[in-house]
């Protein structure tokens, strides 16, 4: 899918087509009246078609950190343990927002590149009174992925234990199947692998996640609580007043996904993805991630094998429209960053590693 300049091959937001940019640009209709509903009506069906669930989904106004920041206000209790793999920057907000809520954080660490043992979790599972997981499905920081959902489900079996996760930077590029998987809430955002606008994030919550939620005896965010979105929700609105051009944007990338299909997305970005990492490769950079098993489709992070990052950065920028992005966190000056989450197809990716190729041998 060509697309205007700029190219934004960051890990979001990303470049948006015509139709996207022309749906935010329609009339402001009211948040309580019949025209609303229909198009939240609209907006719920296809986010159900990329969750891959038949819960209900939530909208948020808000980043993907709200979003998340949700699942912490609502569905973890003060004082009880929740386990935490933790092997990045995100992760680490994540055991952040467990302690800001009074919550125990098991963790269960990885250096970061690689994802924690499996058998480690497991064990924690198995010994710790936990009541729940969460999960960052893709670090964005690392790039790297936790392809062990189907694992982790499995070890729970029986086991009163929710499973949270974070799926902000993955959702529609990743496969992901939350129902499959019995994961209880799954958050995503707008501006990444669903094609819309910045400023939205979407929740996805089982009925036994909603009872905990409802019966949370400390829910402490006004803003974010679940009795108002749920009571909302019912009525096809959102409880205070939302951002209708970003509705309107994100309900056209939906229609968009739909259109293409959920798996031909997938193996578009999949075949993006394979495209640079082995030009990367083939040019001598040391991919990030340890195991090849774990690298991310969605965010590609390499070293920087002695150039400037801050140099090519712009200069790629400057002279072909193309930006990509630093490393993340302690990584920062270690690494660069690809995104891997927007409309970009074959003809988009050789543009990119055709100019790529040709500034850094300018520089060498």
């Amino acid at each position: 899918m060509l697309q205007k300049m700029p190219m934004l091959l960051i890990p979001g937001p990303i470049t948006l087509p015509e139709r996207v940019l022309k749906a935010m640009a329609k009339p402001i209709i009211s948040h309580r009246g019949e025209e609303f509903h229909r198009l939240y009506e609209e907006m719920e069906d296809g986010l159900k078609y990329a969750f891959q669930t038949e819960n209900d989904v939530y909208i948020i106004n808000g980043s993907g950190t709200a979003g998340i920041d949700m699942v912490f206000q609502n569905f973890v209790y003060e004082g009880e343990k929740i386990l935490i793999p933790d092997f990045g920057d995100f992760t680490e907000r994540a055991v952040e927002n467990a302690v800001k809520v009074g919550a125990k954080p098991v963790i269960v660490k990885a250096e970061w590149g690689d994802v924690p043992k499996l058998r480690e979790i497991i064990d924690v599972i198995e010994k710790e009174d936990i009541k729940s997981i969460f999960i960052v499905h893709n670090e964005t920081s690392t790039g790297v992925t936790f392809r062990m959902m189907e694992e982790i489900r499995n070890a729970i079996g029986n086991k009163d234990i929710l499973v949270f996760v974070d799926t902000v930077s993955d959702l529609g590029v990743e496969p992901f199947y939350t129902d499959k998987w019995h994961v209880d809430v799954c958050v995503t955002a707008s501006q990444k692998g669903l094609g819309g606008p910045p400023g939205l994030s979407f929740v996805s919550v089982s009925k036994r996640a909603l009872e905990k939620g409802l019966n949370n005896p400390r829910r402490r965010s006004f803003y974010l609580d679940i009795e108002k979105i749920h009571k909302f929700h019912l009525r096809k609105e959102t409880p205070f007043t939302p951002a209708i051009t970003l509705l309107y944007g994100m309900a056209e990338a939906l229609n968009i996904l739909k259109e293409e299909g959920y798996n031909e997305r997938i193996r578009r970005h999949k075949e993006n993805a394979e495209m640079i990492y082995e030009f990367l490769e083939s040019e001598g950079f040391e991919i990030f991630p340890k195991e090849e098993k774990y690298r991310s489709i969605s965010i590609i992070v390499f070293k920087n094998n002695n150039f400037d990052p801050s140099k090519v950065i712009k200069k790629l920028y400057e002279e072909y429209g193309i930006l990509i992005a630093r490393g993340m966190g302690k990584l920062k000056d270690e690494t660069t960053r690809i995104g891997n989450v927007g409309y970009e197809g074959r003809e988009e990716i050789e543009y990119f590693l055709k100019s790529f190729k040709t500034l850094l041998n300018t520089l060498r």
